[in-house]
């Protein structure tokens, strides 16, 4: 028997690398790689910067034992979860279990944590998995119930994950597990209006997620006590985050069984993971047809209801922020049109003329039938013809290989700070980090 919390800390405790299925461990691999790749490409946006001046600020940057990967100066364990999950995040290319991105709260304080105590790969590796588990399971049944609620699911949830693979890291005994995620269920937070509002909230809701769920395990291991019932009592998680105690059976049944991480999903583009299938989709129209932007008259999306009535989704504008336009359909579909990809520089052309006078004829239609991530764009042109793509999604469709994440880490390469060699070292480290006997090693190599 036993609370959702002292499951949770019986899985944390109990597994062992030697427990991970190679599937698993590959998986692992890879979600490390996409994830370091993301935020290496994220250093000329102004987030992570913002994010490294707030711990100057506070004294926190500089002889600490945790590397800063936006620039290589050294802050707490603390510091280095916070800044690097916000960069981790400023590209909004980073990995997505359902609306829960699991990679910017789970590798950032495990990664800062795992070079602190020097740590090996197959501790840092094993980690990683008993975050993502944790991020996915406690998340996974109740995103529907949070998120029209207004509850931003990758830190409400993110948290947990956060402190887990920190925990672990730690050695927490399984009793101070079950009151390091008691305190991540104190801690846990964040809304989602800032993507009504196009502002930059939500990169730093992760950071804090990242920090707190780093927070909770060291509080735990100093002897601090959080209640067991945190989760399911009256008062608990659940009750004020999903409004309901319903399925919470369904929360742990699956671990150490089904592996979440096996069906994280990785972004192609940086936008929104609602965005993914709608770029493309406009991107094989614009190449299959020779469809020019100053020939169309209009455009209508279908998309999942979830995903058509997500804050920001439909926006048109006026745009002034990339978080803006990252989340807005009508802005990424007109973007992928007028120029035939999609960039951060793209996204940041708020003041396009054709790119804004695209966006004025999109619809959004939300369809009852359609499932999450699954769309269809009807183009009707100026002279009467009509073009017409639909995008059934495959549950595998973004779950890359090991190949295919390579060879989307290199179409990255030219908005880091690493030049081509340097990458690949990179590239070769992550591949072989079970081996690694120190993480340092591999903080080393991605640093600038």
């Amino acid at each position: 028997m036993g609370t959702v919390n002292e499951k949770l800390a019986h899985f944390v405790h109990s597994l062992r690398y030697e427990d991970l299925p190679d599937s698993v461990i590959e998986k692992a691999k890879i979600n490390l790689l996409h994830g370091l790749a993301v935020a290496l490409a994220g250093v000329k946006l102004e987030f992570a910067r913002i994010a490294v001046q707030a711990l100057e600020e506070s004294g926190e940057v500089e002889g600490g034992n945790a590397t800063l990967l936006l620039d290589g100066r050294r802050s707490t364990p603390m510091g280095a979860a916070f800044a690097n999950a916000v960069l981790f995040h400023s590209r909004t290319q980073e990995d997505t279990h359902g609306t829960t991105h699991c990679g910017p709260t789970v590798i950032p304080p495990a990664l800062a944590l795992a070079e602190a105590k020097r740590a090996s790969g197959r501790d840092f590796l094993t980690s990683l998995v008993v975050g993502y588990e944790v991020a996915a399971a406690v998340g996974k049944h109740h995103t529907k119930y949070s998120t029209p609620r207004g509850f931003r699911a990758s830190s409400i949830y993110g948290i947990f994950g956060a402190a887990a693979a920190s925990g672990k890291l730690l050695g927490l005994t399984e009793e101070q597990l079950v009151n390091a995620l008691g305190y991540a269920a104190a801690f846990a937070f964040g809304t989602t209006e800032t993507f009504n509002a196009g502002t930059m909230e939500w990169r730093y809701e992760v950071g804090l997620a990242a920090r707190n769920g780093l927070l909770a395990a060291m509080l735990a291991k100093k002897g601090a006590v959080a209640a067991t019932t945190a989760m399911e009592g009256k008062a608990g998680f659940y009750h004020a985050f999903a409004g309901t105690t319903a399925e919470l059976d369904m929360v742990t049944a699956g671990l150490g069984k089904e592996w979440e991480i096996l069906t994280v999903d990785l972004k192609p583009y940086p936008v929104c993971a609602f965005n993914q299938t709608p770029v493309s989709t406009m991107l094989n129209l614009v190449q299959e047809t020779g469809l020019r932007a100053e020939d169309v008259e209009a455009i209508t999306v279908w998309m999942s209801p979830y995903e058509a009535n997500y804050p920001g989704m439909a926006s048109k504008g006026p745009f002034n922020s990339i978080g803006a336009t990252l989340m807005s359909t009508p802005f990424c579909v007109a973007l992928a049109c007028v120029e035939g990809r999609v960039t951060v520089g793209g996204l940041q052309q708020y003041d396009h003329p054709q790119i804004n006078e695209l966006v004025s004829k999109v619809t959004i239609v939300p369809d009852e039938g359609r499932p999450m991530l699954c769309t269809k764009i009807r183009i009707a042109t100026k002279d009467g013809r009509t073009y017409e793509k639909e995008t059934i999604v495959a549950p595998d469709q973004y779950r890359y290989t090991w190949e295919q994440e390579v060879r989307l880490v290199k179409g990255m390469q030219e908005d880091m700070n690493l030049p081509p060699e340097r990458l690949d070292d990179l590239i070769g480290a992550v591949r072989r980090v079970e081996t690694i006997g120190d993480v340092s090693e591999l903080v080393a190599i991605a640093v600038p």
